[in-house]
């Protein structure tokens, strides 16, 4: 901030020994200033010299708040922290007591009685609860005589100022105006000095510290970081053809789209220089987390940047470096990022590289799966198989669960465990999961409309399809197709079923009749009393206890609980995973209603399904 404290030089009388008392103040403050005290002391010092020279006063500073409307507080050192309190906020007007009345009208105001005066009307109740018998107040002057605030004394006496006080007041203002002006101005150098003028993003001295900083917290808490590297791929260009302003514009783009990526305090974005920036991210490293960092980064690159009448198709090269495998050091880090950065170049641009050459294959792979999800379900890729299940006392089929596969043209056929992580975490579960919803009733009411009897429909059900409008668009599915819902049924895992946003939106469900059935039971932290709550008819032992039925003890009492727990609250109890006759054998002696497993049959296809009839 460039601004000039205005001077003032009132031709007051003052004796010699007044004139000393002025100057000693200032020597006072200066030699403060000098050994680079706090602003704020300084101030409170300047206060306390006043009143040593006026009995029986406080004095005070009150200067602009940051909405440039209202006054605060700056410095009061002998002021009740309650009468501060309800100081803050005084809006300059005619009747806002001296303070408010000297930045109103930019001059000084000498209330004598604050009983009588129309210029405390408002604070009447203000003058009264704390003595103010009388106050002075010269306002604070800058560039262009505008006032940002006002010097005051506060006397508990009804008094007139002398000429002496009169100046000794407009010196203070003077002095308090020329502090406050330094400060601003070393606030703004400070900001120049740690973050970057053309974008307000950190800049590299301050990212270094941050970096530093997180490195040995990171340290302590065994905690794992990752950093980014970035630099756009073609920039000389836009430069070399639009000029230096445009380009500078088109880096404020880039520098915001970014920023919109990462937000929140866990994420630290720095432009280290020209076109180079930085994302640390500290505490929040899983392998797929990064890899979707990753390509939501090159996906933002895709879009074009618009600056004035132009448009610029730029990509990215990123570099990542992970601690504490890449570096335990902000210098190594920082360069093994960098270093991933040009093999990113090196690559072509527009892609990642990791530091370490195996995880750069392994996110090529990963993102590349992601990428090819998407189109795969335009493409028709995805179909589904169709598991039985079969009732232990009737042998006949109660029930199919359906299961997705991914029917890859180049890589075969691509069990769930591959690709439906990559789908929840990068979002296209939601996209994906409507799509089997769809599929799966549209093929049962084809099999039922054709004569074979019907039988309950099992679809899993991912946290993220309970999110946004999917429960209406089950329904408006369901209502358009006349699908039977007392047939239908969503698997749920344990683990979500237990959160209450989600125990909320299944609880919609039921209302709409759909059986809501509790997977993988036995994996999570249910109680009695939580299963006794739950929207739930049916529990599915998970297979990890089924697996080792005719060997471990241990799993066959968990098995036998929740059997005889599902039964005392009404439920109906599934096993799934069942590959043994002897494992089929205890849980038919246990009473578990349903066996579902490779043993009676393994999922099965449209046609395989179908020929069962």
């Amino acid at each position: 901030m460039e601004a000039n404290v205005i001077s003032l030089y009132p031709e007051y009388q003052v004796t010699i020994e007044q004139a000393e008392k002025l100057l000693s103040l200032q020597r006072e403050i200066l030699e403060q200033v000098a050994l680079n005290v706090d602003y704020r002391e300084i101030l409170d010092a300047l206060c306390k010299a006043a009143e040593q020279i006026v009995s029986n006063a406080v004095a005070s500073i009150m200067v602009y708040d940051e909405t440039g409307e209202a006054l605060d507080v700056l410095a009061a050192p002998s002021i009740p922290p309650e009468a501060v309190a309800r100081l803050n906020g005084l809006v300059p007007s005619e009747r806002a007591g001296s303070c408010g009345t000297a930045v109103y009208h930019n001059e000084a105001q000498y209330v004598a009685n604050t009983k009588n005066d129309y210029r405390w009307f408002d604070l009447h109740a203000f003058a009264h609860d704390f003595s103010i018998g009388a106050c002075w107040s010269s306002p604070i002057k800058i560039e262009k005589d505008k006032a940002i605030g006002s010097f005051a004394l506060s006397s508990f006496e009804e008094r007139t100022p002398s000429t002496f006080y009169k100046q000794l007041l407009e010196t203070c203002a003077h002095i308090a105006g020329i502090l406050i002006v330094k400060q601003k101005r070393e606030e703004s150098l400070w900001s120049l000095g740690r973050y970057d003028a053309l974008t307000g993003l950190v800049n590299r001295n301050l990212f270094k510290q941050k970096l530093s900083t997180a490195i040995d917290y990171a340290i302590t808490r065994r905690q794992p970081m990752e950093l980014l590297v970035l630099d756009l791929d073609g920039f000389k260009d836009v430069n070399a053809s639009q000029g230096h302003e445009i380009g500078d514009q088109v880096l404020q783009q880039v520098a915001k789209n970014i920023q919109g990526l990462f937000f929140d305090g866990s994420y630290v974005v720095s432009r280290l220089d020209g076109d180079k920036f930085a994302i640390l991210t500290a505490n929040s490293r899983a392998a797929l987390s990064v890899q979707l960092r990753i390509g939501k980064i090159l996906a933002l690159f895709k879009k074009k940047i618009h600056v004035e009448s132009h448009e610029f198709n730029l990509s990215v090269s990123i570099g990542v470096s992970l601690f504490p495998e890449d570096g335990v050091t902000a210098s190594d880090f920082l360069r093994n990022a960098d270093t991933a950065m040009h093999a990113a170049k090196k690559a072509g641009g527009g892609c990642a590289r990791f530091y370490n050459e195996s995880l750069t294959n392994s996110v090529k792979y990963k993102m590349d799966l992601i990428t090819d999800m998407r189109a795969a379900l335009a493409r028709g890729d995805f179909v589904l198989h169709y598991q039985p299940q079969y009732c232990q006392k009737t042998n006949k089929l109660a029930g199919v669960e359906a299961l997705v596969r991914w029917q890859h043209p180049e890589k075969g056929l691509i069990p769930p465990n591959d690709f439906i992580p990559f789908a929840e975490e990068s979002g296209f579960i939601e996209a994906l999961g409507l799509w089997v919803f769809t599929e799966a009733c549209r093929q049962c009411k084809t099999w039922w409309d054709s004569g074979i009897p019907e039988f309950s429909l099992a679809i899993n059900l991912s946290v993220k399809q309970l999110e946004g409008d999917n429960i209406q668009k089950f329904q408006e599915i369901l209502l358009a197709m006349k699908f039977p819902i007392h047939n239908l049924e969503l698997e749920v895992t344990e683990s979500l079923i237990m959160h209450q946003q989600g125990l909320a939106e299944l609880h919609k469900l039921d209302a709409l009749g759909i059986r809501i059935s509790m997977d993988d039971f036995g994996t999570g932290y249910s109680s009695l009393a939580q299963l006794k709550s739950l929207p739930i008819s049916k529990l599915k032992i998970d297979r990890s206890f089924v697996k080792d039925l005719s060997a471990d003890e241990n799993d066959r009492i968990i098995a036998k609980t929740i059997i005889a727990m599902g039964h005392s609250l009404g439920l109906i109890v599934v096993a799934e995973g069942v590959e043994t006759v002897a494992q089929q054998a205890f849980l038919v002696q246990e009473g578990c209603d349903l066996i579902q497993g490779y043993l009676l049959s393994r999922p099965l296809t449209v046609a395989q399904f179908t020929a069962l009839f």
